[in-house]
């Protein structure tokens, strides 16, 4: 686990999801992008420059992507709306938790 709350990889029904930050002269997804989820590689990728709330919650939107797709829930994952709104609501969860 990094400092900010953010996993190396965790596993999902059996799969392990490996986590990485790409610094920006690396990033190949534009500069609107701040993260992918690539289910062909079971990898999510972070640009480097991501810090605090945003980045934990950029880092859960793609978790989000993953648990759908591992669930087979791909019309739901396809959601941009809904999981960002999940994605929103899992860290407000987690933030409050005692």
């Amino acid at each position: 686990m990094r400092s900010d709350g953010i996993p190396k990889s965790f596993k999902l029904a059996g799969h392990t999801i490996k986590v990485v930050n790409i610094p920006l002269k690396r990033w190949k997804y534009g500069e609107d992008v701040l993260a992918m989820w690539i289910p062909s590689e079971l990898r999510i990728e972070l640009r480097s420059d991501l810090t605090g709330t945003h980045r934990q919650t950029v880092f859960l939107h793609e978790a989000m992507h993953a648990m759908l797709d591992t669930a087979s829930y791909y019309e739901l994952s396809a959601s941009e709306d809904f999981v960002d709104r999940m994605a929103t609501m899992l860290h407000c969860m987690l933030t409050t938790m005692k």
